[in-house]
């Protein structure tokens, strides 16, 4: 869940036009629109690099070096999980450069070949943008943007990756990877709030740990898995992108958060899913016979998906306050769509 945190990107497109040149010879850098429309605030900055000896389009991804959503950000591991993952066979970018020091460009960095697509739009929600791909698409459009997303990421969990593999990616051995997983997002939270009581997500965390499932598997997951994070081209998925929330834990768990978090950037926004949206039962049904696993538990992880994604919209929220675009005794942080839709998640699922 990609977001921007360093307000001047100037510097380092300077320096990044130095090092190309130092690498190709005379050049030029072209940003591509979306990132001139961001004004290089993001951590992905997509150009183009021409000259006598290169004409490319490339991604440059950036350890963030501003204002933090996350309190770590291990780069080098989304590298290392997008490369091993090419290797079985996924469509993940390919990363030809990577720095993990800050001499070049000022922070760690990896450069990727950029990939022909579009992804959903996030802001505004894909429900909600007219202009976007999905409200141009038509139901059928739609539909196979979800099937893309759903039936790749039933391959991803279909893989029998090694435990050395596993470990190379920068993952540790853990006993009970969902008590790691809320611990994190506990400490998330405390770091979060600094200080601050945040009852939502705390009575959430506290359903979340009395109610601990028995975990079918344990494999490496997504993490940030949704139609937001896959390109399409033709409404076919071209790329599966953003690895930075991948963790170790039940395949179930990126399942749940693709469906949840889409509903409540839908349904938790008073909006209607786009028709062709697939629904939650029938992505079920594609995930278990493509990968033989179990979506028992489903409710417990859509409770831990809107968990994580309330955590989270703490820090977004203050960092809206941070690039002043909100009042400074804004409240957004404690109550908006996320914690509405995660209350009412609990009480749903506290009946069942």
């Amino acid at each position: 869940m990609s977001v921007s945190t360093d307000k001047n990107f100037d510097e380092k497109l300077l320096k990044l036009q130095s090092w190309l040149k130092e690498l190709y010879g005379d050049c030029e850098v072209i940003p591509h629109e979306s990132s001139i429309a961001s004004g290089f605030s993001n951590e992905t900055f997509v150009f183009d690099v021409k000259g006598k000896n290169v004409s490319e389009s490339l991604v440059l991804r950036l350890r963030p070096t501003g204002y933090q959503v996350f309190p770590d950000y291990d780069l080098k591991m989304q590298a290392s999980i997008m490369k091993l993952l090419r290797l079985k066979g996924l469509p993940t970018p390919e990363i030809i450069f990577e720095n993990y020091n800050d001499d070049i460009l000022g922070s760690e960095f990896y450069v990727m070949k950029c990939i022909d697509g579009e992804a959903p739009s996030d802001n505004p929600p894909h429900h909600m943008d007219p202009e976007g791909m999905m409200g141009k698409g038509t139901p059928e459009q739609r539909y196979s943007v979800w099937s893309g997303w759903v039936n790749n990421l039933s391959a991803f969990h279909s893989l029998d990756l090694s435990t050395e593999e596993v470990l190379s990616c920068g993952f540790k051995n853990t006993d009970d990877s969902l008590g790691t997983e809320l611990d994190y997002y506990k400490e998330f939270l405390n770091w979060g709030m600094d200080g601050e009581k945040h009852p939502v997500c705390s009575n959430a965390h506290d359903w979340l740990v009395a109610n601990k499932p028995e975990l079918q598997k344990i494999s490496m997951c997504w993490g940030d898995s949704r139609i937001g994070n896959v390109l399409y081209k033709d409404y076919k998925a071209s790329a599966l992108l953003d690895w930075e929330m991948a963790c170790m834990g039940d395949p179930l768990m990126d399942l749940a958060w693709g469906f949840a978090v889409d509903e409540c950037n839908s349904l938790g926004l008073g909006v209607p899913r786009l028709d062709g949206s697939m629904s939650q039962s029938e992505g079920i049904e594609i995930w278990e016979n493509k990968t033989g696993l179990s979506a028992e538990n489903i409710n417990y992880f859509r409770v831990l998906a809107l968990f994580k994604f309330s955590v989270i919209m703490v820090r977004v929220a203050k960092r809206l306050i941070f690039n002043e675009i909100m009042p400074l005794d804004s409240d957004f942080h404690l109550n908006n769509f996320t914690t509405e839709y995660l209350h009412s998640e609990v009480a749903r699922v506290s009946k069942l």
